[in-house]
């Protein structure tokens, strides 16, 4: 099989650090451009990391050359990242989300290799088409905006031969949240019921769809944002409400049948 170069941005943790290792698990080149070097990193000694903060532009453009000096041109770009700061969230999310990718995109669009199943994958998030009261404004924005810079760059880069998709994961059960979720069997129970393949997703999963879009087998999908949560987003919010009541409300069915009995 023939090696390909991955760079991703973001790829020391969650969905990105199992991009990595997925790429690497296919004995592809693999590097990384993170804020900081997984903890775990000796474990991952094929994968290099290179340490950048992204919204500099100067800094962030000579590390790409760098790498591709050193490792070879991009097949596969991959933008993982997200805003992790507690300054001021409108700027700093569309700085990292936004700005930073565009800048990378339009700097790397003309140092890809000249292989067939180049690519841009863009993970951006099911928030970018909902509304979640734990995110701030800013990001559901920047996400989606993401999703308008994958059409916007589809186009763009299609007479090139670089396909741009993005990925839009539902709740995705990672590395570093593994112990939250799975002590919490209330919440496992009721992601259960809810997702229609009746489990969480997982980074793995998000992974998996990233190798098909870097694969030939992929190689007429183009500009499209791809939901991966399970069949979650199809479902009709107000039924889906309606049949978790027993679930919400343990009593409420017991409470129902006492109710017929004494009809």
């Amino acid at each position: 099989m023939l090696k390909k170069h991955y760079l991703i941005i973001g790829g020391t943790r969650g969905i990105g650090r199992e991009i990595a290792k997925t790429a690497l698990k296919e004995e592809h080149i693999v590097s990384v451009i993170g804020r900081h070097a997984p903890k775990d990193s000796a474990k991952l000694a094929k994968i290099t990391y290179y340490i950048c903060n992204i919204t500099d532009t100067k800094v962030t453009n000579q590390t790409v050359t760098d790498i591709i000096n050193k490792r070879g041109k991009i097949s596969h770009l991959i933008f993982c990242q997200r805003f992790r700061g507690t300054d001021d969230h409108w700027q700093g999310e569309f700085d990292t989300s936004l700005t930073a990718t565009k800048n990378i995109i339009e700097y790397t669009m003309d140092k890809f290799d000249n292989t067939k199943e180049k690519s841009i994958i863009l993970i951006s998030s099911i928030i970018s088409n909902l509304v979640s009261l734990e995110q701030p404004a800013s990001y559901h924005i920047a996400k989606a905006g993401i999703n308008a810079l994958t059409r916007y760059y589809a186009v763009i880069l299609g007479p090139k031969g670089i396909r741009v998709n993005s990925i839009l994961p539902g709740t995705t059960l990672k590395y570093e949240s593994e112990d939250f979720y799975l002590n919490n069997k209330p919440l496992i129970a009721l992601y259960k019921q809810i997702i229609p393949l009746g489990r969480m997703g997982t980074s793995q999963d998000i992974a998996n769809v990233v190798s098909f879009l870097c694969s030939e087998k992929s190689s007429f999908i183009t500009g499209q944002n791809i939901i991966v949560d399970g069949g979650l987003f199809i479902q009709n919010h107000e039924f889906l409400t309606r049949s978790l009541k027993s679930l919400v409300h343990p009593q409420t069915k017991k409470l129902e049948r006492m109710k017929d009995v004494q009809k």
